[in-house]
Formats: structure tokens, sequence, C-alpha cells
């Protein structure tokens, strides 16, 4: 497999992004972040994924699609529109932190929201201003069993956490509720490689090795909660109660065959830490534990 160097990779995403029409804003948000998912080990993410966005480069300027709902002092709520999922998803995290500069906790709910990617890029804009940064999606496609099920359920329904520390960049968590992410069986597919025991099954309970059947089998595969077979009841439900949070604050509804709004919907906080301990006593905490 050839390797590119990531400066000639972005700039030839970047290239594409504007030939379709992206701005420069848009283009080069998007492009840097699937180039620094690559980067980050997260191929499943990174320009694997770079022509599903080209559609959404035209039409003009992602964050003019954006539509307030609803709002208050602490939290809003916004209509995407199909923006750019990326550029959305920063533009939620800005927002909540700046109502957390005033409020202690701000939250700001996406729906109706284009691929967002990797999770974990968000948290950190909260980390890098001294809160803690939290991100919830109900999305990724309804392919989750139930612990002690086999019929495809719920979506993946990621959490990101980020916190500050006194040295070095912010604790980072980026993890779905289920045993792997749906982009990884699709490299695993585009690889010609097989997939180990525990992390999709059949319609009868038993392991699936072939990464081929996520995408060809849909009505009797189904990928594992996180927790496997004996403990996946504990994926399982963080993953309901995931799904309720960002699917209900959002609008964009909970997981089911016809979801309101689409479901996809992703809410973001921001905690100041300030109200609760001076920054540096807590960054100093966390060293601790780094």
């Amino acid at each position: 497999m050839p390797t590119v160097p990531h400066v000639v990779l972005r700039k030839f995403v970047y290239d594409i992004y504007r030939a379709a029409g992206g701005t420069m804003e848009d283009a080069k948000i998007v492009s840097d972040h699937v180039v620094d998912s690559n980067l980050a080990g997260h191929d499943s993410h990174g320009v694997i994924n770079a022509p599903n966005y080209i559609g959404g480069m035209q039409g003009g300027p992602a964050a003019d699609k954006l539509e307030i709902v609803r709002e208050s002092a602490a939290a809003t709520v916004i209509n995407a529109n199909g923006a750019l999922g990326m550029v959305a998803a920063r533009r939620a995290m800005e927002l909540a932190v700046e109502k957390a500069k005033t409020c202690t906790i701000g939250a700001v709910g996406l729906h109706r929201c284009g691929h967002a990617g990797r999770m974990g890029e968000y948290p950190p804009i909260a980390a890098a201003a001294g809160m803690i940064g939290i991100v919830l999606l109900n999305g990724g496609g309804r392919f989750m069993h139930p612990h002690g099920g086999t019929s495809r359920r719920l979506p993946p329904n990621p959490i990101a956490i980020s916190v500050p520390r006194k040295n070095g960049a912010p604790l980072l968590l980026d993890m779905t509720l289920s045993v792997v992410a749906g982009g990884k069986l699709l490299v695993q597919t585009a690889r010609g490689e097989q997939i180990p025991e525990g992390w999709m099954i059949d319609a009868e309970g038993n392991p699936i090795t072939d990464a081929a059947a996520f995408r060809e089998r849909p009505e009797d595969t189904a990928v594992m909660p996180l927790g496997g077979f004996q403990f996946g009841h504990k994926g399982f439900g963080l993953g309901v109660m995931i799904d309720a949070i960002a699917g209900g604050l959002s609008w964009a509804g909970c997981s089911r065959e016809t979801p309101t709004r689409g479901a996809s919907g992703i809410v973001m906080f921001a905690i100041n830490i300030d109200n609760f301990i001076d920054l540096s006593d807590y960054e100093q905490e966390i060293e601790h534990l780094a």
C-alpha cells in the first residue's frame, strides 16, 4: 500500500472540494478532518469517506444553512438543513463554549445534519478553552443488536469526552457503544480482510468473520454491543441512554425504522471548569491521571 505525505493528501482533497463548489472554509474544515482522522489511526473516518462529502460542498457556505429553532441562555437547538456535518458540529461546540462562559454549562443540539465524521474532533474545542467537552450522537446506521438478541436495533451511538490537562494535549475518549464502528467493517471489506470473532453475529447468534456480510446481509447480521456475549448489556444499555439524550434533545428523534427527523442527532455540552474549581487546580488533578 503506497504511503502519501499528509500535506500532499490534504491539498488533494481540498482541491477536489473547491472544484466541487465548496468555499475555502468548508473545503479546509472537511479535508483537514478526513486527513487528520487517518493520522489519528481512524482510517474508517479518513479519506476513504472523502467522496461522500462532495455533494455537501454545493449551495454556498455550510454555516449559512444553520437555523436556530429554539434557544435559551444555556441551550440552543439547530436545524442544520443538511449542511456539512463537520462544519455544523464545529460551530455547535463553539456555541456551547460561548454559552458556558456565562451559564456554566452550554448545550447545543443538531438535527438534519450531514455526516459529522469522527466525534473525537469536537470535545477538544472545549478543552482548549479550559472546559470539559462532551459529544453524544444517535447515529451511524442501525446495526447493533440488543444484548441477548440478534436483530439490528440501534446505531453505534458514540460518545466523546475531552478534558484539559496541565502538560500536553487534552485527554480524549472517543468510542462507540458497539464493539466496532461500521466504518471499520467497511475498511476491512475494502482490504479483503476477515474480522475477529466477537464483532458480528448472524440471526442464530453465531459469530461471523466475513466483513462483507455487514453490507451484503443486513437482514440477518448485526454488530455486537460493547461488552460482547457476556457483558453486552452494559454497552447496549448505555447506547439506549445516549439515544434518549441525543435523539430526544436534538429534535432528530430517537432511533427507530422511521425516526421523527431522521435521527442522527448530535448534542454538544461544554462545562466551565472555573465555576467548579480553579482551572489550574483541575488541570493538575488530571496530570495525576495522565
